[in-house]
């Protein structure tokens, strides 16, 4: 025969079976924490013996295993790293060791080695980039701090790369200074935005700001736009300032010209729009339409007053039939000789109802009909004898649809050296609106009729004429810009001021955006032989 085992052996495995497996974080990770340490994976169990503890914190067996395995995890990564740093290889060097900063933060083996990888980083960038030397030399070893800041989370190496930063921020500051002249706004903007970049206080932030809106307005390419041809003499006052109601879409590179020239900056650029715009044609529609409303009221009679009435002289007729035979029955109880019932052959007197009790029962019933008559008579009387009822009728009206199409055509030519008359664009101005009357008592409001104005005309031929002259500007734009890029394509070796003007202007035209910093200190350390771009804090 089979013995059975005593359930106290299992109980404690029962527990912990029943528990972790109502909790599925708890048992994934764990899966993932023993299939690693099976497979030798120790950075991988901690984590997972970590995330089981998290899961389940009074488990004994993953919290207690957790600081184990990133023991052996550490040790293991130290091991690996150890001949890549002490080679100098960083590349191999240092991701063993970034890996253990989560699960054992502060080993203060990990933290020397970082230590000792970021100094050895830190002479190389100085061995080759000078801090003292030219401003793109500084910058290139800038950058080669920066391209491993996050491989290198060392407070003194983070100390240093904000003190280069610094130090690198003033030294363009001191640059931007000496660019006072208007010719020179463009390149003050640029390197306000560089100090800025690298070291962002609130200094540096509102002089960049100053000189930027200087730039813009100094080097912003000036546009006068007209526009002429044919149409009414009220349309063409509306389309007087054409360029002041484009200007949203020229910004930054171009600028209205209306707003004033200051000496030395670009040639203006002119813009002819020779337009046809039709007298509008107009075309109306009728449609009949009906609005059903309440035009009164009147009196009709109440169906539950009626009912009502109905029910009282049912009752009063129920009382006097009663009474009647309440009536009857008295008689024959008082008379004084009462016979029998020859009709009920071989009953008793005990199965026979006399007169005398049947009054009784009727004398009943005359009560219960008369509560019921009273309670009648007050549900009728609280019930009006008339209602109320709404009297409908309809308002015929007619809705006028006017609609007007004014026929245009046009085409726009741009001083731009060599630029031809943009192909001729046709279409029609259309505008719809109706009107009726109105009606108080079925609340239908007027709707009067709105006729378009000049000005409506006006803003309609702008939206239509806007992108094309929009993209004349964006031509010259591009034109100009390359032209001034030829003048400074290339990085010199001394470069200066006019230089960093040339660049801004022609990057603000060619680009139609204003001068990107991180392109402008790109090019000044890749000059210097920097493979690593510098990044803005």
């Amino acid at each position: 025969m089979r013995s059975q085992l005593p359930l106290s052996r299992f109980s404690p495995l029962l527990g912990l079976l029943i528990l972790s497996g109502c909790n599925t974080a708890y048992r994934e990770a764990m899966s993932r924490a023993e299939d690693a340490a099976v497979r030798g994976d120790f950075l991988t169990a901690a984590i997972a013996y970590r995330s089981a503890c998290a899961a389940s914190p009074d488990d004994e067996k993953a919290c207690s295993r957790a600081p184990v395995f990133a023991r052996k995890a550490t040790d293991n990564a130290i091991a690996t790293a150890r001949p890549a740093c002490d080679a100098g290889d960083l590349d191999l060097c240092l991701p063993p060791l970034l890996a253990t900063l989560d699960i054992m933060p502060g080993d203060p083996e990990v933290a020397s080695m970082l230590e000792k990888a970021s100094k050895l980083h830190a002479e190389r960038c100085a061995s080759q980039w000078k801090a003292e030397g030219p401003l793109s030399t500084a910058l290139a070893e800038v950058a080669c701090l920066q391209s491993r800041a996050r491989q290198l989370p060392v407070p003194s190496y983070e100390s240093l790369l904000t003190q280069r930063a610094t130090q690198l921020s003033s030294r363009f500051a001191s640059l931007a200074a000496t660019a006072q002249a208007p010719s020179n706004a463009g390149a003050a903007s640029v390197l306000w935005n560089a100090a800025k970049c690298l070291a962002p206080d609130a200094n540096t932030t509102s002089r960049f700001e100053q000189a930027r809106q200087s730039f813009l307005t100094q080097s912003a390419i000036p546009v006068s736009a007209r526009i002429g041809g044919k149409m009414s003499p009220q349309i063409s006052e509306q389309l007087s300032n054409l360029c002041e109601r484009i200007s949203g879409n020229l910004a930054p590179a171009a600028r209205c010209a209306e707003s004033g020239m200051m000496p030395g900056q670009p040639e203006p650029l002119e813009i002819y729009v020779s337009a046809l715009i039709q007298r509008a044609v107009e075309n109306v529609s009728e449609d009949i339409r009906r609005l059903n409303y309440v035009s009164g009221t009147r009196q009709v009679p109440n169906p539950s007053f009626r009912d009502a009435r109905r029910d009282l002289k049912r009752i009063d007729q129920d009382i006097e039939s009663t009474e009647r035979r309440k009536k009857e029955k008295d008689a024959a109880c008082q008379a004084p000789n009462r016979t029998h019932d020859a009709s009920c052959v071989g009953c008793t007197e005990s199965k026979t109802k006399s007169p005398c009790d049947e009054a009784t029962e009727l004398t009943e019933s005359l009560k219960r009909l008369t509560r019921e008559r009273n309670d009648a008579r007050n549900h009728l009387d609280s019930i009006p004898e008339t209602v109320t009822e709404n009297v409908y009728d309809d308002f015929t009206y007619s809705v006028l649809t006017h609609r007007w199409a004014s026929g245009y055509r046009f085409t726009v030519q741009a001083s731009t050296p060599g630029s031809a008359p943009s192909a001729p664009q046709e279409g029609e101005l259309r505008f719809e609106d109706v009107e009726h009357v109105g009606f108080g008592p079925a609340g239908l409001r007027p709707d009067p009729l709105e006729i378009p104005t000049s000005g409506t005309y006006a803003n309609a031929f702008v939206q239509q004429v806007t992108p094309h002259v929009f993209a004349a500007v964006q031509q010259d734009s591009v034109a100009r810009g390359a032209a001034r890029r030829a003048q400074c394509s290339e990085l010199p070796a001394n470069w200066g001021l006019p230089w960093v003007q040339c660049w801004a202007e022609s990057s603000l035209w060619q680009n139609g955006q204003e001068p990107q910093v991180n392109e402008f200190l790109g090019l000044l350390a890749t000059s210097a032989g920097a493979s690593a771009q510098p990044q803005c804090r």
